[in-house]
């Protein structure tokens, strides 16, 4: 597991999109595609974000969190990663 965001962020870049997650599909509370779009985006910003988008990042980040058991289970890590980036992102 890396440390720092910016690991965090070059290896979800690396790993590829699940293959057991169907594009398009709400799994729990979120989208599997746009979650991971939304919170890398906003982790791009990391240490800028507006007022604005902190509340919206943290409200992702817990929806994402009680939705994690919902997606495949060789899904989860990819996932556990995305939330790691957004937790990751709110310390900034």
């Amino acid at each position: 597991m890396a440390h720092t965001l910016a690991d965090e962020m070059r290896l979800h870049l690396a790993d590829p999109f699940p293959d057991s997650v169907e594009k398009g599909l709400d799994y729990g509370e979120v989208d599997a595609v746009m979650i991971g779009a939304d919170i890398y985006g906003w982790a791009a910003r990391a240490g800028s974000l507006s007022e604005l988008d902190r509340p919206r990042l943290a409200q992702a980040a817990d929806e994402l969190q009680r939705s994690i058991g919902a997606f495949p289970a060789d899904a989860q890590p990819y996932y556990e990663r995305v939330l790691r980036i957004a937790r990751l992102t709110l310390i900034a």
